[in-house]
């Protein structure tokens, strides 16, 4: 057993110990000596667990030769029903998942002035609302149980129902879908609710300065009452009906006005089977037919809404170009070297040259007529005449004495052509591209020939394109923030001071 020392002992030996150390026999002198200087020099054998790089990587890589891309447009199988409803299908075996689509020729831009919102509610309640033999509350258990997922919504042009779904569960629930298109029950009770929830988010519209310069920038170009420009108000809500919706539903919603969309782990032979059992009798008229409106003369002007922020919105709007114009290479071009991040004349100047703005970009899309070109920006409101002036001047000087150089059209040709490969980075986008652009009659080649049109748009055709998009005398300026703090305005055109967006002429 070994002997345990007591407190009292311990302490008496650490005593002894350091007085111990302390009596010890003083250190050796030390005596310095120059020591030959360290020369380093580099060891041709690697260290344990490094190589050396291969001779190959001791280049310049701005100097290293890059192939063109290339990508094919892979396309889906296109196959049509004896009752017009045409299948896009594109199999993609990487999880075991299928997603259904129908593409539907009917949209916001179909409801009848009195009862806008038709559209959006008819396609959130053809899901939510019940459909065939099953109550909403059977179809909600249903989906559950086989952690699938269908829900619906309208576009301006069009509407889409969805369906997710493992693929072992495709052939119990596709006919749930079928049912959705050709026999929705608009439940009331669930139509209540969905009433409902769309009143309040009217409600709550004024509390987005984003969404207040949205509204107010696409009724001062559009029009607010034309197809383009009205919106949908707790009014014409409220005048709608479950009969409404079905009625709708009856005239929108037919084969011959409809795109199915399926791709992923599916059997094509199960496939065409179950189209063919549960929408090959499916009847309908013709797609709606709209009459768009002549293209609305525009004045420059100055739009003010009133909003306590902290950051003022402006948003400068005008014509883009109609879908399938011989504009469109050109003008996509053009707006890459205006607006693009990082890039842009507008990003560099407003943003990194003046610091007025922590970002500042534009974009342009199509449209039944004209389309959308838009340049926005957020800045302190004292700084909206700064940063507004420097916009217009960018927007100016390329229309006019500094239209958009080679250096400039092959970047912004390389950044369009180098991202239309993700596009296509998953089947399901595959697919409605595709059908998209069939529904808006694009010519068959039209994505095949996307690359090559972009790579031959020119000094010539980018300058032409400028000054359509660039239309100082006409374009509209949109500005949320508040008045007190943003000075005299008048200079960039006359002003309209509106307090409520809905109620905008």
């Amino acid at each position: 057993m070994k002997p345990v020392l007591s407190f009292a002992e311990g302490r008496a030996l650490g005593c002894l110990l350091l007085c111990g150390c302390v009596t010890t026999a003083p250190a050796p002198e030390v005596v310095s000596r120059p020591e030959p200087a360290m020369v380093c020099e580099p060891t041709r054998v690697p260290p344990v667990g490094w190589s050396e790089l291969p001779s190959a990587l001791a280049v310049d890589p701005k100097k290293v030769p890059i192939p063109p891309l290339a990508l094919s447009v892979i396309k889906p199988v296109k196959t049509a029903l004896p009752n017009g409803l045409v299948v896009y299908a594109l199999e993609d075996h990487a999880a075991p998942l299928v997603s259904v689509r129908a593409l539907i020729w009917a949209g916001q831009y179909d409801d009848p002035a009195p009862k806008l919102g038709i559209a959006s509610l008819t396609a959130d309640l053809a899901t939510s609302g019940g459909a065939g033999p099953l109550t909403a509350e059977q179809v909600d258990e249903l989906l559950e149980f086989h952690a699938a997922d269908i829900s619906g919504g309208a576009a301006d042009e069009y509407s889409q129902v969805s369906l997710s779904v493992r693929a072992e569960d495709l052939a119990r629930l596709f006919p749930v879908f079928a049912d959705v298109l050709q026999r929705p029950r608009f439940q009331q009770d669930r139509f209540d609710v969905a009433v409902a929830a769309n009143i309040e988010g009217i409600r709550r519209r004024p509390d987005r300065p984003d969404g207040l310069a949205a509204r107010a920038l696409n009724k001062a170009v559009f029009g607010p009452t034309t197809l383009l420009g009205r919106e949908t108000t707790e009014a014409t809500l409220k005048a709608i009906t479950p009969a409404d919706l079905k009625a709708f539903a009856a005239r929108a919603y037919s084969p011959k006005a409809t795109a199915l969309l399926v791709s992923g782990d599916f059997d094509p032979a199960l496939l065409t089977q179950l189209v063919k059992t549960h929408l090959g009798s499916w009847k309908g008229g013709e797609r709606v037919a709209r009459i768009y409106p002549a293209d609305p003369k525009l004045e420059r002007r100055v739009i003010l809404v009133p909003k306590a922020t902290a950051q003022a919105k402006v948003r400068i709007g005008g014509h883009g170009y109609p879908r399938r114009s011989p504009d469109e290479y050109a003008m996509r071009l053009v707006n890459t070297t205006l607006g693009a991040f990082g890039v842009g004349r507008l990003y560099k100047e407003i943003r990194d040259a003046k610091g007025l703005a922590y970002s500042a970009s534009s974009s342009v899309s199509p449209g039944p007529t004209t389309g959308l070109f838009t340049a926005n920006f957020d800045t302190r409101p004292e700084q909206v005449p700064q940063a507004l002036d420097a916009a217009l001047k960018i927007l100016e000087a390329e229309a006019t004495v500094s239209p958009p150089t080679t250096p400039e059209l092959r970047q912004a040709a390389d950044m369009t052509i180098n991202s239309f490969a993700f596009r296509f980075d998953h089947v399901s986008k595959i697919v409605f591209e595709k059908a998209l652009f069939d529904m808006f009659g694009y010519p068959e080649d039209y994505l095949d020939r996307y690359r090559e049109n972009v790579s031959k748009v020119d000094g010539p055709a980018a300058s032409e394109a400028v000054k359509k998009l660039a239309r100082l005398q006409t374009l509209q300026i949109v500005i949320v923030g508040p008045p007190d703090k943003m000075g005299d305005l008048s200079r960039f055109g006359p002003v309209t001071t509106i307090t409520d967006v809905e109620q905008f002429r």
